[in-house]
């Protein structure tokens, strides 16, 4: 009886032995998988992705010298427009093509994506009611400038000359959503002219 319990204790600690040594190449091989990752970890989880995909990659981004895509504002005739959601088909120009052979330029419209205001007084709204009463005779037309900042400082200007206003959308009224309603406004122009600071 005595051999029989004085050999229990011996059976845990050779079963123990071959588990430790099995664990510990386990713990070590998922801390060097994971430790590579850490840094990148917080741009997934916080926040606008861009902003820590530049914050992350620091002075990388700063050595090219790049543009941010968040960082612009809108002006309609020098004055600042607010609640720009977005801006697309920004372009300096764009080639009309005859045989392969460029004949002139061609200017793609431009789209303002923006949140619905309610105040008449502001510069979409003016703009698009005096649009809307101007059906069947000449359309009203404004000098839009779109403007790349960085860290609050003008960094490159785009004047679209005589603009002009040929669609305006809305995003979809839908109660299981509380999304800001969005209008889409599809401007028109007569050419595009890049200033660069300084």
């Amino acid at each position: 009886m005595t051999d029989q319990y004085g050999d229990e204790p011996q059976q845990p600690q050779q079963q123990q032995q071959p588990y430790q040594q099995q664990y510990q190449p386990q713990q070590y091989q998922q801390q060097q998988y994971y430790q590579p990752q850490q840094p990148q970890q917080p741009q997934y989880q916080q926040g606008d992705f861009y902003h820590h995909q530049a914050k992350a990659q620091g002075q990388g981004i700063q050595a090219m010298d790049s543009l941010s895509s968040n960082e612009f504002i809108v002006e309609i005739a020098s004055e600042r427009v607010a609640g720009v959601f977005a801006v697309t088909g920004l372009s300096s120009y764009s080639l009309k093509l005859e045989d392969g052979k460029p004949v002139g330029l061609e200017y793609p419209p431009l789209v303002v994506t923006k949140m619905v205001q309610q105040d008449a007084t502001l510069q979409f709204n003016q703009w698009t009611r005096e649009t809307v009463a101007a059906r069947g005779t000449r359309l009203p037309t404004r000098d839009i400038s779109i403007v790349a900042m960085d860290e609050g400082v003008e960094t490159r200007r785009w004047i679209y000359r005589n603009c002009w206003i040929s669609s305006i959308e809305f995003s979809d009224f839908d109660s299981d959503k509380e999304f800001l309603i969005e209008e889409r406004i599809t401007i028109q122009h007569g050419g595009v002219e890049e200033v660069w600071p300084g």
